[in-house]
């Protein structure tokens, strides 16, 4: 990521606009500051429910697994509240349970 002269040698923790590097996605998702995360985003964040699970279970999610919020509450990420999926089928296939199509045909 570039720098502006005025970043050069600052920490992002106390540049003014520093909100505590948790901000939100345009889905709901909370968002950390991780940039020695394997996964992490261009800009270094990864999705917190994501680094919760990992802690829980002591090892790194594949990219192909999927954490789901029961609640449906995006920001509760407690481990009461999260349930892990092998992959985006099969978090499709709890939501659509077998013999119900989108679209009703």
């Amino acid at each position: 990521m570039k720098m502006g002269k005025w970043m050069k040698g600052r920490k992002a923790d106390k540049h003014n606009a520093w909100k505590g590097g948790r901000p939100k996605t345009g889905m709901g998702y909370i968002m950390v500051y991780c940039p020695s995360h394997p996964y992490c985003n261009s800009r270094g964040y990864v999705l917190e429910h994501r680094l919760v699970m990992e802690k829980h279970l002591g090892r790194t999610l594949l990219p192909a697994e999927v954490v789901h919020h029961i609640s449906g509450i995006k920001t509760d990420n407690r481990i009461p509240n999260l349930m892990l999926f092998a992959s985006g089928s099969d978090h499709k296939k709890f939501h659509y349970p077998k013999g119900f199509r989108i679209g009703g045909k």
